[in-house]
């Protein structure tokens, strides 16, 4: 499955400069706080400023960031965090070890293995929110 990140908040400035990104997700594993992160491949390989060095990442980790969410086929408009793996040995790892990753950003995410585009973002116009901003369903 493929994952591409259209766009980051909370992140070095550089990682600005450098999405969208791609990444072919590797195994799930699980982490100390949950069963679900991923490993992810780049397919063009990121760089990082930290202390005015200049590091080249090759895998990423990623998270659905809200409960009841998923990093799933077809998945569109997901939030997600987005780790950095800083020890290659994370790899191999049976689970997740926050120790051998740096954790980086929050991207907006979209499975793109069928090429396909994402759909576009509407506003929140549903929900238990939505009525209480005059949107969607319910009483205005």
């Amino acid at each position: 499955m493929e994952l591409t990140i259209f766009s980051v908040d909370y992140a070095p400035p550089e990682l600005y400069e450098q999405t969208p990104f791609k990444l072919k997700l590797l195994r799930m594993v699980a982490g100390p706080d949950r069963p679900d992160y991923w490993l992810g491949e780049l397919s063009k390989r990121l760089f990082w400023l930290k202390d005015n060095h200049r590091i080249q990442i090759d895998y990423v980790a990623v998270a659905a960031r809200w409960q009841g969410t998923q990093i799933e086929v077809s998945v569109q408009h997901l939030p997600v965090g987005i780790a950095y793996i800083t020890d290659h040995s994370q790899l191999t790892a049976d689970t997740l070890d926050f120790a051998k990753c740096e954790y980086v950003a929050i991207g907006l995410a979209h499975e793109t293995s069928d090429q396909r585009a994402p759909t576009s973002r509407t506003p929140i116009q549903a929900g238990t929110i939505g009525p209480a901003f005059n949107k969607g369903g319910g009483a205005h």
